[in-house]
């Protein structure tokens, strides 16, 4: 399942997780602040994406996606967490990601 419907901000809303949501999320997720912006990227990107594929116009913006991410339950962002994290486009991405990370070569200590 990569879809997956919830109230947000007084409305039902659809969130769609496909190769389009990854490449959105990437674009608002702040690796140098994963923890914290992963939330906000998350529900940014199914619902970008929600929109592209039924061919409607997002009516919302990153900022009020934010402000209602945080007005969200810690069970909404699980749920929708958890469909993101079932769907192929995810486990491709942590596929790529583990084979990068095992090409890499070790680093070692230089000597002073």
């Amino acid at each position: 399942m990569s879809y997956i419907q919830i109230e947000i901000n007084g409305k039902p809303r659809g969130l769609k997780f496909n190769q389009m949501a990854v490449v959105t999320m990437t674009k608002y997720l702040d690796f140098d602040n994963v923890a914290a912006t992963y939330g906000y990227a998350l529900v940014y990107a199914g619902l970008v994406s929600g929109c592209y594929v039924k061919r409607e116009e997002p009516d919302f913006t990153f900022e009020q996606v934010c402000d209602w991410v945080d007005e969200m339950s810690v069970d909404e962002l699980i749920k929708i967490r958890d469909v993101f994290e079932s769907t192929q486009s995810f486990k491709a991405l942590i596929s790529n990601a583990e084979e990068v990370t095992k090409k890499k070569p070790k680093r070692t200590k230089e000597k002073a």
